[in-house]
């Protein structure tokens, strides 16, 4: 009886670590170990070992749940680190050291290892691997997903220098402009295929600040375009000569129809500074013409004529009208030249024939007998003075000094150049 029972304990002991084994099975975990030392078991108790037949029983329900947490544990650092690499591969980047990773984990989980003298997987090791992989793959996916944004950015820029492209020949721009900085973004693609992360960092990068900078000179040319097109619009209503900035303009119009952003960029600017030298040159030419002939006509209501600077004037206003500013600023200072000298000898003359009348005045208070013909003489000065007759003026003077004898001053000097 007592053997009896003894081995329908055994019996149902071993029944239970089979079922144990049917549960588990359900998982992918290798549990053929557990399973072998059942049978063993089942041997053990044919051959009535049942403390051998029991432990065995037992070794094999506890080897069984072992097997089967460390393959969950091992399969959830596997399922993280595949994650990673389906992300990785989203964004473009292809890892070997990833796919290795996974590869080098299934063959040590295959290759097994013995534990208390049973071969069994190695999930323990495996897990190790793979939970060492997923931390440098979560580092790589970071680093990846800041490398995939930077060729976004490229892209992008690509994209809106391609958008701005409104005056070029699309296909001279395609060839000239953007065919750079593609090549450099799908370098960088390749590069982040390969696993490449620092080439396709840089490639992107390159691209992306050259497709930028690219389009901060095209907008520039543009800007620059819209300016020296206004600036010659409005100097031609007012009728200034702008052949040279107009020269300017069409050859940056030709750079820029061809897609040489910079040169026309460098061209449109220079016709916008010569618009805006031809309209500062303008203004001031007209303002220094318009500002002699006002002083000439001042003068001329005052009762004095200059010839040499209605003659600047005239001249003036002629290289005005031919836009040559600079030779009429210097023809509107040459009339301001004569007019202040013109003012200059009739001053002169003015006090000349002050000082005259009054030595005749000296003249006839001590009696001299010509002093009646040289105050004639100085009446007619007088005379011809207020009619702006400074050269029969002086000549005048000229002679009432002579008649008032050597000691009196030489009215020469007051005698206009």
């Amino acid at each position: 009886m007592v053997f009896g029972k003894r081995a329908e304990e055994v019996g149902e002991a071993i029944g239970h670590a089979q079922a144990v084994l049917d549960v588990l099975k359900l998982s992918k975990a290798d549990l053929s170990s557990a399973i072998r030392l059942v049978a063993n078991a089942r041997e053990a108790l044919a051959r009535k070992e049942y403390d051998t037949a029991q432990a065995l029983a037992g070794r094999a329900e506890t080897l069984a749940s072992s097997l089967e947490e460390r393959y969950r544990s091992a399969q959830k650092a596997l399922n993280a680190l595949l994650a990673i690499s389906k992300k990785a591969r989203e964004v473009g980047f292809q890892s070997s050291d990833l796919d290795g990773a996974v590869a080098e984990a299934r063959r040590v989980a295959r290759e097994g290892t013995v534990e208390n003298g049973v071969s069994i997987p190695n999930y323990l090791q495996a897990r190790t691997l793979l939970e060492s992989a997923g931390k440098r793959g979560t580092d790589l996916l970071k680093r990846a997903e800041g490398v995939a944004n930077e060729i976004f950015t490229a892209e992008l820029a690509l994209d809106a220098l391609k958008d701005a492209n409104g005056h070029s020949d699309h296909e001279e721009f395609e060839r000239l402009v953007l065919a750079g900085g593609r090549a450099l973004l799908e370098g960088a693609k390749k590069a982040m295929a390969n696993g490449d992360l620092e080439a396709a960092e840089t490639g992107a990068r390159r691209a992306a600040e050259g497709a930028k900078k690219t389009l901060a000179a095209y907008q520039d040319a543009i800007g620059a375009l819209k300016d020296v097109e206004k600036s010659i619009a409005e100097l031609r209503a007012a009728a200034v000569q702008t052949a040279g900035a107009e020269r300017l303009l069409e050859q940056g119009q030709i750079f820029l129809q061809r897609a040489k952003i910079a040169e026309a960029k460098a061209a449109l600017e220079r016709a916008a500074q010569e618009a805006q030298r031809i309209s500062i040159d303008y203004r001031r030419a007209t303002k220094e013409v318009a500002e002699a002939e006002t002083s000439v006509a001042a003068l001329a209501r005052a009762g004095f004529v200059s010839e040499d600077a209605q003659r600047f004037v005239q001249d003036a206003k002629r290289a005005l009208g031919e836009g040559r500013y600079d030779i009429a600023a210097e023809l509107s200072a040459d009339a301001r030249r004569a007019l202040g000298k013109r003012q200059e000898v009739r001053e002169r003359l003015a006090r000349l024939i002050d000082e005259t009348k009054q030595k005749v005045e000296e003249l006839r208070a001590i009696g001299t007998d010509y002093a009646n013909d040289v105050e004639e003489m100085v009446l007619r000065a007088e005379r011809e003075f207020e009619n702006g007759d400074f050269v029969n003026s002086s000549e005048d003077l000229k002679i009432a000094s002579l008649l008032m004898g050597p000691r009196r001053p030489d009215p020469r000097k007051g005698h206009p150049a």
